[in-house]
């Protein structure tokens, strides 16, 4: 997303392991806590001029204080799409932009409609692997984006960004 806006990108995965995520407090609090966490580390491993962490994670519909994070196999993922299927959720992201001392970051939200998927599309779903890596199981951008529409909030949300990035950056870089 920030390459197709003309950004140089150079992904680098971090090395201190990621706070986990617990049932019983609000994602959005328990998005925070995690990009503090990353934050934390970004700040001890990286040495370059600007750096971006963000975490993302889905509500489940049944329960806004249960967090759906990355599924860890093919049942996992198959599993949160099945909760998904035919409602409605909410997604958090959190993005940070840090430079050497000044971090700037953002929590935001957007409710997703998933339509009901039958048998097939969720086996296809699950062998495209475009679930991997993808808070709640799916990727917007990827397979999925057929059967998504964000009912409220922003697209950049539901893909890993908080939006208010963007307009930030575009402050700050010529």
């Amino acid at each position: 997303m920030l390459e197709a806006l003309g950004y140089e990108v150079i992904q680098t995965p971090l090395r201190a392991r990621e706070r986990s995520h617990r049932h019983g407090i609000p994602i959005s609090e328990q998005v925070a806590h995690t990009l503090r966490g990353k934050i934390e580390s970004a700040q001890r491993e990286c040495s370059v001029p600007l750096v971006i962490v963000a975490d993302t994670l889905v509500e489940d519909p049944d329960d806004n204080l249960n967090p759906m994070g990355q599924p860890g196999n093919r049942q996992e993922a198959l599993s949160m799409l099945l909760r998904l299927s035919g409602r409605n959720h909410r997604v958090w992201s959190g993005t940070a932009v840090i430079q050497g001392e000044t971090v700037q970051s953002w929590i935001s939200s957007a409710t997703v409609s998933i339509e009901s998927l039958a048998d097939e599309e969720l086996e296809a779903l699950i062998v495209s692997d475009s679930w991997r890596g993808k808070a709640g199981g799916y990727d917007l951008a990827g397979a999925m984006g057929q059967f998504a529409q964000i009912v409220d909030g922003e697209e950049e949300t539901v893909l890993g960004f908080s939006p208010e990035i963007f307009p930030y950056l575009k402050s700050i870089i010529p």
